[in-house]
């Protein structure tokens, strides 16, 4: 029997509607870590602002002509807060990530065993293997940032070929380049089921872009964590695609 996307939306829905209370609850938590840990380690209100200002400033440049902006016209300190920014929003990012991943492959794994638990004992069971975990999102999100630089199509090849390897670090309880490698070889063998689904989930993390200027005229850290929570359930909802995928096709 053949496996169509339409069977696995189907089926990812229905997973995702019968467990919405936990699957909403590490959003939330994850959006929460995200934001709570970019405000600790961000530069000050001063510095942000000056940062802001500075790419209002390089809007529109070239590579070539961003690095030298950067060269003639920012200061050694304004390079620092930017080093430091950028560091914050990756690592917090990442943190949040972690937690997401991490949570819901394992509450797809005890559901699907018929575990009945909550959340707390979620995150409980997660933690062996969220330093994994940690390493493969870093590499992804340092890869994905570099191909969105170059051109969309790079970016766009890294997020099929790798798209699995959580899954399968998570389900298989392997090291990352081996999650990695054996995601690339299932991805581009199944690509009508991975590029259609993966490019959905870009689109709709987007558009829901779209809206931060909305809510975080609201407040902004209560923005961050709805817009947050949001993009969050989108990324569950395309995990439990992928591990529903996954297990199809090894069925």
């Amino acid at each position: 029997m053949s496996i169509t996307a339409s069977t696995l939306y189907r089926d990812s829905y229905n997973f995702m509607r019968n467990q919405m209370s936990s699957v909403l609850a590490l959003s939330v938590l994850a959006a929460l870590i995200t934001v709570i840990l970019s405000w600790v380690l961000s530069p000050s209100a001063e510095q942000v602002d000056a940062i802001a200002q500075l790419m209002s400033n390089m809007t529109g440049m070239s590579v070539g002509d961003m690095m030298g902006y950067i060269e003639q016209q920012i200061t050694p300190e304004q390079q620092s807060a930017i080093f430091r920014y950028s560091l914050a929003a990756l690592f917090s990012t990442l943190a949040g990530n972690v937690i997401l991943v991490g949570g819901v492959l394992t509450l797809i794994q005890l559901v699907s065993q018929g575990v009945r638990a909550s959340v707390v004992q979620v995150l409980a069971a997660s933690l062996p293997v969220l330093p994994r975990l940690a390493i493969l999102l870093f590499i992804y999100s340092v890869m994905f940032r570099i191909g969105l630089a170059l051109l969309f199509v790079p970016a766009f090849l890294i997020a099929i070929a790798w798209a699995m390897s959580p899954v399968i670090a998570c389900k298989e309880n392997v090291g990352v380049f081996k999650a990695m490698r054996l995601s690339t070889r299932l991805a581009f063998s199944n690509i009508r089921l991975f590029a259609p689904a993966i490019m959905l989930w870009i689109v709709a993390q987007v558009v829901l872009m779209l809206f931060v200027g909305v809510l975080s005229a609201l407040n902004p850290m209560i923005g961050a964590v709805i817009l947050g929570a949001v993009s969050n359930l989108i990324s569950a909802f395309m995990l439990i695609y992928l591990f529903r995928l996954y297990m199809k096709l090894h069925a």
